[in-house]
């Protein structure tokens, strides 16, 4: 008796037990452990729940109809004064370009002047990027005032600028950034609320938008960490200083953009522009920038300013608030208890089936209504935690139950740089790292071309297979894909961990991915739009690897001479005639019979022998 009795106790108090452990868990650690699987949840989330949309911004798209309705087939700064003037005529409150003219800054010329006259007319934001050369301080500075005691974040901190020529920016009303940095995963979530150059603040494109479409008032910063005061709206910033914004849904940005051929035709109403804050930017991969969010795998940047800006005017921001873990280790604790009371392996099954339906179905309701962010996947996982427990328990397997439940817990671990983290807590982040490296870099013959000819949408479609087959090819023989840049893929091989015979394994890489984007190019979808052929280069040697950022946004990359020739070898293959180009580091290493292709000049670099894998 007295042992049955036992036995009906001990997972009871296993239960309760592993509820506590749980929720000190989630509010310890799940902060970093689970960032990526929290970030993708709250993806979903603003997917689910529909941000509300401002009638205040309206998106111009320079896209592959505009380019085609101009007479050089090429959009430039004539074309952008028109639009400008057509704006300025339409009495717009505002006009933020997403567009640096950096370049041929002379005065005089002809499409200077008009630009110069057309950006006087209207208030223009024009955006700048960061520089690694400079500083350069772009003008002209927008206001804001401190009110202290204030943390200004390192992050906001930047060394330089690339601004438009400078009687460009003295004609506008003010400058702003409108660089994007991507999460750890290069989803594009948050941005950064302000830059500074040495004593100037910038604040974000699609801030300054806000700021100018509600009446061009003062800022106010301030707190610790950081708030800002824009009107009667008080923002509070991630503690990196970030401000979070919800990617609007296709049918918003559909409803948001008309076409910059249509404005110049006529073909748009003046009433669509006026009293409005606009965007101009470009939805081709050639002129504007293709960054991916929770609503599209390749967004241009020119919307996601103008999600910032919505959320701005709507109020509508997604926040994380401070005592937000508190509230969901507690709620952790009480769907545990709650899990735990009930011993059935089926009936608490579906107990906790409830209740982590409950919690998403909660996180829901509580983001529609507030905005708020709250972490259903940790408590969700706490709950399963729980469930494995309790129920391995009630079979008096307790060893067995920690093992699967220890195992169970590690499915969700972050990937190989995040769990260095995990696995030697007191260790710092990864950074300046010297080890061999061979990098690979692939870019698609053509692709310019392609991208005018086809719908974004369609490209988009086209993408997707390529990036999903070349990166799991990648992935495969056992490299790393540092990141996507528009058409490019750049990959690392023994990085960030080891990889034995990692030359041959970036070859055979390249040979397969050779021999299968040449196959894709006669899938149906491709071969009638002659999607061009997959050029890559390859070098191997000696780089620097860490972690480029702050906080929780980290860029895990990767610098040195092997590196940046890898990219001029890629490039090289189009006057030599190849498809796979081997510097000759990687070529000594590999130990392999390469063709050479001789003696040949690489910008940057030097003359140096060549070789390729083809006959």
């Amino acid at each position: 008796m007295n042992s049955f009795r036992l036995s009906r106790i001990k997972p009871l108090f296993a239960g309760a037990a592993a509820s506590l452990l749980s929720a000190l868990l989630l509010f310890f650690y799940a902060g970093s452990a689970l960032e990526t699987q929290r970030e993708l949840f709250f993806d979903s989330l603003t997917q689910w729940v529909p941000a509300p949309q401002s009638d205040q911004i309206t998106v111009i798209d320079i896209d592959r109809k505009s380019v085609q309705q101009t007479a050089t087939k090429n959009w430039g700064r004539a074309e952008t004064a028109d639009l400008l003037s057509r704006l300025s005529k339409a009495g717009a409150k505002a006009v933020a370009v997403d567009f640096i003219f950096s370049t041929a800054c002379d005065p005089a010329e002809q499409s200077n002047a008009a630009l110069t006259q057309a950006i006087s007319g209207v208030p223009v934001i024009l955006g700048f990027l960061i520089a690694d050369g400079g500083p350069e301080h772009p003008v002209p500075v927008p206001p804001v005032a401190v009110r202290k005691p204030v943390a200004i974040p390192d992050l906001w901190f930047i060394n330089g600028a690339e601004a438009s020529c400078g009687f460009l920016q003295k004609a506008s009303r003010s400058a702003a950034a409108a660089f994007l940095v991507g999460d750890e995963d290069a989803r594009i979530r948050r941005v950064q609320a302000y830059s500074i150059i040495g004593n100037d603040a910038y604040p974000a494109l699609g801030l300054e938008a806000a700021r100018l479409a509600e009446g061009g008032r003062t800022p106010i910063l301030g707190g610790q960490p950081a708030w800002l005061k824009l009107g009667s709206r008080l923002i509070e910033l991630d503690e990196d200083g970030s401000l979070r914004f919800a990617a609007s849904p296709i049918t918003a940005i559909e409803a948001r953009t008309v076409s910059a051929g249509d404005v110049l035709s006529g073909a748009v109403a003046d009433e669509r522009f006026k009293d409005k804050t606009v965007f101009i930017g470009s939805s081709l991969p050639n002129l504007g920038g293709l960054r991916s969010t929770a609503s599209m795998p390749l967004e241009p940047s020119v919307q996601i300013h103008a999600d910032i800006a919505n959320a701005v005017l709507t109020g509508f921001i997604p926040e994380r608030h401070a005592q937000l873990p508190l509230y969901e280790a507690a709620l952790a604790l009480v769907g545990g208890l709650l899990v735990a009371t009930r011993l059935r392996p089926v009936t608490s099954a579906a107990l906790g089936i409830l209740a982590i339906s409950a919690t998403i179905g909660a996180a829901a309701a509580i983001y529609a209504g507030s905005a708020l962010l709250v972490d259903a996947v940790s408590v969700s996982l706490a709950l399963v935690f729980v469930l494995v427990v309790t129920s391995t328990l009630q079979f008096a397997r307790v060893r067995r139950a920690e093992s699967k439940a220890r195992s169970k817990f590690s499915q969700y671990l972050p990937q190989s740089v995040v769990a260095r983290y995990i696995d030697n807590p007191d260790d710092d982040r990864v950074a300046g790292e010297e080890r061999p490296v061979t990098a690979l870099f692939t870019d698609i013959e053509g692709f310019s071309t392609l991208s005018q000819k086809l719908a974004p949408r369609d490209l988009v479609t086209l993408l997707d297979i390529y990036y999903a087959e070349v990166n799991g090819l990648v992935a495969q023989y056992g490299g790393m894909v540092d990141k996507v840049v528009g058409d490019a893929v750049h990959a690392f091989f023994n990085a960030p961990e080891d990889l034995a015979d990692h030359v041959n394994k970036a070859m055979d890489c390249a040979e397969a991915i050779r021999a299968l984007t040449e196959e894709m190019r006669r899938r149906p979808g491709f071969i009638e739009h002659q999607f061009g052929r997959t050029r890559i280069g390859i070098e191997t040697g000696i780089a620097v690897l860490g972690e480029v950022g702050a906080g929780g946004k980290l860029d895990y990359t990767a610098h040195g001479d092997c590196i940046n020739l890898a990219a001029r070898l890629q490039e090289a293959n189009k006057f030599l005639g190849t498809a796979i180009c081997i510097g000759p580091e990687a070529s000594v290493q590999s130990g392999r019979a390469l063709r050479s292709v001789g003696m040949h000049e690489i910008r940057g670099f030097g003359e140096m022998e060549l070789f390729t894998t083809e006959a």
